[in-house]
């Protein structure tokens, strides 16, 4: 099976699947809840309206803004909140245990450490209406090992991009690593199919072609199972004055030694600047001014989203 046809739905698919063989931070307005914050510039201003901005500053954890047009800071919180035209949307994860069956002849279930998994989704500040994107399941039989994470690698607007891996021993000689991405439309409220309108697609995959022979244990091999690589994953990747690319990420399968950790286990993979996106994201090509003050004043921040309602 390809590694794009691979599903990463339920927590029983991902172990069928992974089975194989075997500084100091400048000075900002004081921190104040978002729900609490100006709501617009003041009406004398020509304003574009106020923008959620979200990203890390140094190596903290995600911080959301809520910057006005000149680029003041009006509000921070911790986390990540997007903005829709149907209100502000908080992204929530939470880690569960998941009971493992075990491995015939090996461990009994009952003195296995659980496995874990990450759940995720999008909602209001109260938590209601939620829109779950990340459902794993809790179905751990025929598993000695399991652990399941979730990334949000960035938003365009009102799209995040979600990366999942899942790291399970299920019996066989080996563990293995098994990836998924996908494409959340927080609009719509639910998961959508961008990649394969990549512009230059075909272009990109011929380029990382030759890059992933580099290095191969067995490129000859590895090209008679998939001669173009396979897109697997695109991620937004914004510069010091908040312009916007997307990067593309292509895999192709290969043997479990020969795998460079990058997406899967039975994979190797390259990621490339597309220098291209899906009309779709055109809107948030070019950064609004308060993107940019916010970034020329806050040195070591690492933007990975902003959008406005």
């Amino acid at each position: 099976m390809s590694v794009s046809a691979r599903p990463f739905v339920f927590l029983a698919a991902l172990v069928a699947l992974a089975s194989g063989c075997g500084g100091n931070r400048p000075a900002v307005a004081p921190a104040v809840d978002l729900a609490a914050g100006a709501r617009a510039a003041p009406p004398e201003a020509e304003s574009d309206g106020e923008v959620l901005i979200w990203g890390k500053q140094d190596d903290g954890l995600p911080a959301t803004y809520r910057v006005a047009d000149d680029g003041r800071v009006l509000g921070e919180e911790p986390g990540i909140v997007i903005a829709t035209s149907r209100g502000e949307l908080v992204w929530r994860e939470r880690e569960a245990e998941v009971k493992l069956g075990g491995c015939e002849g090996g461990t009994p279930p009952e003195n296995l450490e659980p496995g874990t998994v990450t759940h995720a989704w999008l909602a209001p500040r109260d938590d209601q209406a939620r829109q779950v994107i990340v459902d794993p399941g809790d179905d751990g039989a025929g598993v000695g090992e399991l652990s399941h994470h979730v990334e949000l690698l960035g938003s365009v607007g009102p799209y995040l991009f979600v990366h999942e891996d899942v790291s399970v021993f299920s019996c066989g000689a080996h563990g293995n690593t098994v990836a998924n991405f996908k494409l959340w439309d927080a609009e719509a409220g639910k998961e959508i199919d961008l990649m394969r309108h990549l512009p230059n697609k075909e272009a990109l995959a011929r380029r990382a072609e030759p890059m992933l022979d580099e290095g191969d244990m067995d490129p000859e091999e590895a090209r008679k199972h998939e001669a173009i690589p396979d897109l697997v994953q695109i991620f937004p990747v914004y510069g010091e004055r908040g312009g916007l690319r997307i990067d593309a990420q292509f895999a192709r399968d290969d043997c479990y030694a020969c795998s460079d950790g990058l997406w899967s286990g039975y994979t190797r993979s390259v990621i490339l600047p597309s220098e291209s996106m899906p009309e779709r994201f055109a809107p948030w090509s070019t950064p609004p001014v308060a993107v940019v003050k916010f970034l020329q004043s806050h040195p070591g921040f690492t933007l990975r989203g902003w959008s406005r309602g």
